[in-house]
């Protein structure tokens, strides 16, 4: 066999991509095992049929074909992601890729186009997008609803503290100050849920200049914090990269606020926020000298709710590692987290150059 003849036996086998080809008037001359395991047509079909066949919706599959035979032509090729037609009727996602094919004069004589199922993946980001969506609904439903007999606690509090005032014993005014601690905090917990559940990268927000300037940003909101801890916060050189510029501030609010609050008793906080290039990536560190945690709870504390001390301890939520994971993730990037107890906490974030395209 001939590298040519083997080359086509290749090209003819793969069922992974449906490849083929047609001449300038879009009708189908070739056919490879693909075509029949994505679009489920036997070469016999599939011959001499137009391409128009796959694409959709069928009114406008025609129109649709011959437009984007008609920009190949012009560019020489043509990429798209959209909907086509299986056999069966089924509608498969895919990726086409289409090519002019010309003699050396350049007389075009066809096109050939390789189609990539990308089904799957579309029914997850779909998926993922309502879930999203139901979260968000949710969310707001919740905090509607927990909110309003939150409030009508905390006013019948007050309303029994003051009419009760100069005749409560020491327990029950304790009890009351613990009834409005804990409704304080229930409250904090449903805006951090809604915030949570809200939270989304806006591609027509404005974009980060750069971690520096969104660094700064955070630093200056958490002054009070970080005056009254006396903490010192430095960093390096670091870069711009393609982020929501409102997001990256408070992925950086999240992170230094912790780094004060987890402290050393009678040590004022040290943080120092650090960047390196890996391949396409950036690696963003956030390390500090605070009491640290066991390395086998690194995983754990990015989980919304998730404590690893008792509220008499440390105040809060839980919810602010959580908010930071699902920030570095909207960006297609992940983070994670290094620790011994005593010896301070590093933060790490890997975040891309370029933020992934969503469809």
């Amino acid at each position: 066999m001939t590298p040519a003849e083997l080359y086509r036996f290749q090209v003819r086998q793969t069922a992974q991509h449906a490849i083929f080809v047609m001449d300038t008037d879009g009708y189908l001359r070739n056919w490879n095992r693909g075509v029949e395991h994505i679009l489920g047509y036997r070469e016999d079909e599939w011959i001499g049929q137009h391409a128009s066949l796959i694409f959709t919706p069928p009114e406008h599959a025609r129109n649709v074909c011959m437009a984007e035979m008609e920009f190949a032509a012009r560019h020489d090729c043509s990429s798209d992601i959209r909907w086509h037609a299986r056999k069966d009727g089924s509608l498969l996602f895919a990726h086409g890729y289409m090519t002019a094919l010309r003699l050396e004069d350049g007389t075009l004589v066809g096109f050939s186009k390789v189609l990539t199922d990308e089904t799957q993946t579309k029914l997850l980001e779909d998926s993922l997008t309502e879930s999203n969506r139901a979260l968000e609904q949710f969310a707001h439903v919740a905090s509607h609803d927990l909110q309003e007999p939150l409030r009508t606690i905390g006013t019948f509090v007050e309303l029994l503290a003051r009419r009760q005032e100069g005749q409560l014993d020491e327990t029950a005014r304790g009890l009351i100050e613990r009834i409005r601690n804990s409704t304080r905090r229930m409250h904090r917990m449903v805006e951090d849920l809604l915030a949570y559940a809200r939270l989304e990268v806006g591609h027509d927000r404005p974009p980060s200049v750069s971690l520096a300037q969104d660094l700064e940003t955070a630093i200056t909101e958490l002054h009070g914090a970080i005056e009254e801890s006396k903490a010192q916060i430095t960093h390096d050189t670091l870069p711009a990269v393609d982020a929501d510029q409102s997001q990256m501030v408070r992925l950086f609010q999240n992170l230094l606020a912790n780094a004060l609050k987890y402290h050393k008793s009678n040590v004022p906080p040290e943080v120092h926020v650090s960047a390196r290039k890996q391949n396409n990536d950036w690696i963003i560190s956030i390390e500090d000298n605070g009491i640290g945690f066991d390395s086998k709870y690194a995983h754990e504390i990015f989980q919304p709710f998730k404590r690893l001390h008792g509220q008499n301890e440390y105040p809060g939520t839980g919810m602010g590692l959580a908010i930071c994971r699902r920030i570095v993730e909207a960006h297609g990037g992940r983070i994670w987290a290094e620790s011994e107890p005593g010896k301070g906490t590093t933060i790490l974030i890997c975040l891309p150059e370029k933020k992934p395209k969503r469809g």
